[in-house]
């Protein structure tokens, strides 16, 4: 879960410094990228949507630490964040993925990346919450 968080985080981190910067965009399909990176949905209210993603994988990534590490007292809670912040995630991911598909018709590769990652840790976040009864 924490892999997938990490490699998130670096995929957003990686995705914000493109925003500002085409001539680090490194995607398998470029024309794809491009079309997605200059669209009106690639900010909200003029802040990036990487920039969105860099703030959700950095509070994950937090998150995962205080489970694991925190106080004994406070684990539950950062587990159920945890959850919260990756179905939020999946969420949001799912409908920029949707938007990729049936209005821009053009699909970033690093964006899709990103989706899979959050998909992952809310995946993992449910079975981690399903174990321990709290499901």
């Amino acid at each position: 879960m924490a892999a997938c968080a990490l490699a998130g985080l670096a995929d957003a981190l990686y995705l914000s410094w493109s925003y500002y910067d085409p001539a680090v965009r490194v995607c398998i399909v470029a024309a794809g990228c491009e079309t997605v990176n200059t669209s009106a949905y690639a900010a909200i209210g003029g802040v990036p949507v990487a920039f969105v993603g860099t703030a959700g994988y950095v509070l994950i990534v937090a998150a995962l630490l205080a489970r694991r590490w925190g106080p004994p007292a406070a684990r539950p809670a950062a587990a159920y964040a945890a959850y919260g912040l990756a179905a939020a995630g999946t969420a949001f991911s799912l409908y920029l993925t949707a938007v990729e598909a049936f209005v821009l018709h053009a699909y970033c590769t690093w964006c899709l990346f990103s989706a899979a990652m959050v998909t992952a840790v809310c995946v993992t976040a449910t079975i981690d919450l399903a174990a321990r009864g709290r499901a």
